[in-house]
């Protein structure tokens, strides 16, 4: 059998090999962005009720219709945004679900995306399964601000169908100032396509800083769909429940994929999380101020190694400069921290289609601080 790749250059998620590595090694994973504590237990009380209530069938196409109008009171409350519950919204199975697709329902043969590098790595198998051309602009170390030129230059060269967009940043950890916001408003007065916002770490900033979303945004939002995972924001991402916002003509498109991919999520989680969200109103409103303690222990107890690290402003996310440690590409680093560190750290170069090396490892510190102080000690030793 002859079998024809869609997707020939791709191999198995720098994620995944990472972990598996880890797991060989018995290291501390710092590498696959996932916490290692548990969710609030009134979360999973909530599931084995929901379960145990009849909960177990299939959900409305567009998600458990009480989930859906908690998530509209969320947007409300946080952004200002009325979204409808009935046709703006769309439940999905994480968030990764969500970005493929929304990819695979507006992008066809020969069709340009914009991709900003360092990007997630599900991006662009999405877009070249689909037969669109990803095309690239980059952020800049050290600060990796959002390069507005670059991106006016790219819609006045070519004609793009759609834009990913990710804010907070993963892997870089920045996020989007409200005059950076603004003059993205005025270069994508004119644009025609769609935006497609990856906000999953919408709540993890950091500093007393504001998350920009779309969503503030009402010419934006015209031509957006927002997406948001509900395991980055409950602790649980091996639930996979995420969601979509956008107006009801873009969010038909998505449904129409969306029924035949996966039809309909998880009932029970959904069903668990609607009655969280209701009866833990202010419960999100905490986050930034648990992952920022999160992220200056972390900080802290890494002071003093040959790694420097970056603040991050948003995200569960760390970048390290390793060149003064190790003079090899970031793919040996990563591996030499596991194999004589036991830590688990992701390279960057695999967020890159050209695998570009900038010298820098991803580590994640959404974990216990007990999880953080054993790396740190083991970090120390060698470093």
């Amino acid at each position: 059998m002859n079998i024809v790749s869609k997707l020939p250059a791709v191999k198995e998620s720098v994620f995944a090999r990472m972990t598996a590595l880890a797991n060989q090694r018995q290291a501390i994973n710092l590498a696959q962005g996932f916490p290692d504590f548990n969710p609030p237990k009134e979360l999973i009380e909530n599931l084995y009720n929901a379960a145990s209530s009849n909960f177990n069938q299939y959900a409305p196409m567009p998600g458990v219709l009480n989930l859906r109008n908690e998530i509209c009171n969320r947007l409300l409350n946080r952004y200002h945004f009325k979204a409808n519950p009935e046709t703006d919204i769309v439940v999905t199975a994480g968030a990764t679900q969500a970005l493929f697709t929304i990819i695979s329902a507006f992008i066809s043969k020969n069709d340009k995306v914009l991709i900003i590098e360092p990007a997630y790595d599900s991006y662009v198998p999405a877009v070249i399964s689909n037969g669109g051309e990803p095309i690239y602009i980059s952020l800049k170390a050290p600060d990796f601000k959002f390069p507005l030129e670059e991106l006016k230059n790219m819609l006045e060269r070519h004609t793009i169908k759609m834009i990913m967009i990710n804010n907070p940043h993963n892997p870089c950890g920045s996020i989007l100032s409200k005059d950076e916001m603004e003059s993205l408003r005025i270069i994508l007065s004119d644009y025609q396509g769609i935006i497609v916002w990856d906000e999953v770490y919408d709540y993890l900033v950091f500093d007393d800083l504001q998350h920009q979303s779309a969503l503030l945004y009402e010419d934006l939002m015209t031509k957006s769909v927002v997406v948001y995972s509900m395991g980055k924001t409950l602790h649980n991402t091996g639930w996979k429940v995420g969601y979509t916002v956008s107006n009801a003509d873009i969010a038909k498109e998505i449904k129409k994929l969306h029924q035949f991919t996966v039809f309909s999520v998880n009932t029970p989680a959904q069903q668990a999380i609607a009655e969280f969200m209701s009866a833990n109103p202010t419960f999100f409103n905490a986050l930034p101020k648990f992952y920022q303690d999160k992220r200056d222990f972390f900080l802290k107890c890494m002071e003093g190694l040959s790694l420097n690290f970056y603040t991050p402003q948003g995200s569960y996310f760390a970048l390290a400069d390793f060149k003064s440690w190790f003079q090899g590409n970031d793919e040996e680093a990563a591996v030499k921290l596991v194999s004589e560190c036991g830590v688990a750290a992701i390279p960057l170069s695999p967020f890159y289609h050209d695998s570009y090396d900038p010298g820098m490892l991803r580590f994640c510190f959404a974990k216990k601080e007990e999880t953080i102080l054993r790396a740190a000690e083991k970090l120390h030793q060698l470093l």
